[in-house]
């Protein structure tokens, strides 16, 4: 391989691999903000914005330790270094083909 090929490649690959976890980042954001929101209209009360003892019930217990579960948020940076790899070298090989097809036209 060239070079030049292989220095695309791995920008390919690290710029794919911060927009996943950009977009992972987001989209976790924007679940527990929705999520929150919802626990405020349901669980409280008093509308002071934050949950006290008297409003404290099992059903909002769960909620708030499902909404702190990040475990998917948390591996994502690792489970993501594969796909990232793999679609790099996806988009290196159709960029590299094309580029050889349009030398083909030139010639």
């Amino acid at each position: 391989m060239k070079k030049t090929t292989i220095i695309k490649f791995f920008a390919i690959t690290t710029i794919l691999y911060f927009g996943l976890n950009l977009i992972v980042y987001y989209r976790w954001e924007y679940r527990n903000n929705k999520i929150e929101k919802e626990l405020l209209q349901k669980y409280d009360t008093d509308g002071d914005g934050s949950f006290s003892m008297e409003e404290s019930n099992p059903e909002l217990n769960e909620s708030r330790r499902e909404l702190g579960r990040d475990t998917a948020r948390g591996l994502a940076p690792f489970t993501l270094i594969p796909i990232s790899l793999i679609l790099g070298l996806i988009v290196t090989w159709i960029y590299s083909i094309l580029k050889k097809r349009k030398k083909l036209l030139m010639d």
